[in-house]
């Protein structure tokens, strides 16, 4: 027989297992999928190794989850699509790098039992070995190393909760991704600049610790104590200029300066929309290299570590070893508004108009006026010709009650000239001034707060100690916790709101109010400064010319 028709016999007679290759890696914090290529590689030579001359062991299908862990319970969706494909007879072995690479959860181990046991399907690891689940000796086996993956996880959480308490308790970082405004190492703002020779960092800088109560430098226990007063949470630290030996401020155009500006933007009634695209502007990325949107920059505003917060369990656990970002003060009236239930707007009731529930109806005079689009009349009288098209639209006010409605864009044209007027007058700078002082004393207001959690603190400490009953320290605790919470709700009232405040300050308050100002902050300004009630209009051409009647137009200032 020659020897080309013999080769194509034994290939035609040799049998093929049809093979599914599964792969997974818990976090992969680069994105790169190179985890999974190699245990993919590893699996392909698993498979050249099952193969003989009778038996062909053929990839058809390779899954892939990527930073993805099997003991988080979140969904992996090549895991089960490669389920539903074993239901449906498409595979007759499934090759993976280890059984925990399949699963961690006694239920999915189960459910894969389920699967694999009644149509005879092979599990073959490079790590484990074979796995004939077909049979009550390979299930055992099965559900002994599912046992063994499960205590280990177990294990390291355990461990890594340890860790991260321990961490706590010193005020130090506990990793993860870079937080925004900071360096890779959680603690050294990006950027930090000397302001007398300009050198920038984070290399040349030192780190120093100082007390707020007894200004004591440097003399700080592990659990951040102060050794001078005895003071907890007093910690404040800065960074020094090795060559010039003064405080480092933070770079213009940094990730460290744009935090405290963003949220005395919130605190004045600027949008994280507004916000998120004045980032993007400056090119500002996240640790993963992509832009933050609206939720990214709600979440990074939240932060306690901008204030210097250390946030341990979801609570405030006290000062953090790091540069604060902003005083605690902007912070905590920033979250005040962030966390306000009324700020959360549907598709259906974000503000589009300027005047929206702001303008007060001068009939009724309980109602307000809201901003909708209006058909344009192809007969309204402008003094040009023609106007709009079919099916075009205009914004109009109307009031809630039906009273009055009115040409959006001419009342707002009509109000923003006398908004402007009143800035341009002499006693300008006087606006919101007897409302700008918010009357708190933020260094008492700081030393409640740190007075309330040394006693909380104490408490614990005589609980443990056995020197109290669980009834006697739920009293005492919640009386200390009542202190704390008055004055962090005082603290949220120490930075004073003035949203005019930049366009006094202005040089050209209508190119700051164009370039600078989005809705949201003209609309806190407009309701900040001005009282405006709306009335019927007269129709037909007014005595100035105009179809647009203002006399019934009252202009209140606040």
């Amino acid at each position: 027989m020659p020897r080309s028709l013999q080769i194509a016999t034994d290939t035609a007679a040799r049998r093929v297992i049809r093979c599914f290759a599964y792969a997974r890696i818990s976090e992969d914090r680069e994105g790169a999928h190179l985890a999974t290529e190699r245990q993919l590689d590893d699996i392909r030579q698993l498979a050249e190794q099952l193969s003989t001359p009778a038996v062909e062991y053929r990839i058809v299908k390779v899954f892939e989850d990527n930073d993805l862990s099997a003991y988080s319970g979140k969904p992996r969706p090549d895991y089960k699509d490669m389920l539903a494909r074993l239901r449906n007879d498409e595979a007759d072995c499934v090759l993976a790098w280890h059984t925990d690479r399949l699963h961690r959860s006694p239920v999915e181990l189960e459910e894969y039992i389920d699967v694999c046991s009644p149509r005879t399907i092979d599990t073959r690891t490079v790590k484990a070995g074979h796995l004939d689940l077909s049979t009550a000796t390979g299930r055992m086996i099965a559900r002994q190393l599912g046992v063994q993956a499960r205590y280990e996880v177990e294990r390291m959480i355990e461990r890594s909760k340890r860790a991260r308490d321990q961490k706590a308790s010193h005020g130090e970082y506990s990793g993860g991704p870079r937080p925004f405004g900071y360096e890779a190492d959680g603690v050294t703002p990006r950027t930090l600049e000397c302001p007398r020779c300009h050198q920038e960092g984070p290399d040349g800088f030192t780190m120093r610790r100082k007390c707020e109560e007894c200004e004591a430098v440097g003399r700080f226990t592990r659990d951040l104590v102060c050794q001078g007063c005895d003071a907890r949470d007093a910690l404040r630290v800065d960074f020094v200029c090795d060559e010039c030996r003064v405080p480092a401020e933070f770079a213009e155009g940094s990730e460290a300066s744009a935090v405290h500006p963003a949220l005395e933007a919130v605190v004045v009634g600027a949008s994280l929309s507004g916000t998120a695209k004045g980032w993007a502007g400056q090119g500002f990325v996240s640790s993963r290299g992509k832009t933050p949107d609206v939720n990214q920059v709600r979440t990074i505003l939240m932060r306690p570590r901008n204030a210097g917060l250390l946030q341990h369990r979801g609570q405030i656990a006290g000062r953090g070893d790091w540069m604060a970002l902003t005083d605690e003060g902007t912070w905590r009236s920033a979250m005040a508004v962030l966390e306000d239930p009324s700020r959360y707007t549907s598709g259906t009731n974000v503000r589009k108009y300027l005047g929206s529930n702001i303008y007060e109806c001068g009939e009724c005079g309980t109602a307000k006026l809201t901003g909708f689009p209006r058909p344009v009349s192809r007969k309204k009288k402008t003094g040009k010709q023609p106007v709009g098209r079919a099916g075009d639209k205009e914004p109009a006010y109307r009031c809630e009650n039906g009273c009055v409605v009115r040409d959006g864009q001419s009342l707002d044209d009509y109000v923003l000239l006398h908004f402007f007027r009143r800035l341009q007058e002499k006693d300008a700078s006087e606006i919101g001034a007897q409302r700008s002082e918010p009357g708190v004393d933020v260094a008492q207001v700081r030393k409640d707060m740190r007075q309330a959690r040394a006693d909380l603190d104490k408490l614990a400490a005589a609980l443990g100690r056995n020197e109290m009953d669980m009834q006697e320290w739920r009293i005492a605790s919640g009386e200390a916790r009542k202190r704390l919470h008055a004055a962090e709700d005082q603290m949220k009232d120490a930075v004073a709101a003035n949203p005019v405040a930049e366009l006094l300050a202005a040089d050209d308050p209508v190119k700051v109010w164009n370039d600078v100002f989005d809705l949201s902050r003209r609309r806190a300004a407009v309701d900040y400064v001005m009282r405006v009630r709306v009335g019927k209009a007269r129709p037909g051409r007014q005595p100035d010319g105009s179809y647009f009647d203002t006399s019934t137009i009252r202009i209140g200032w606040k």
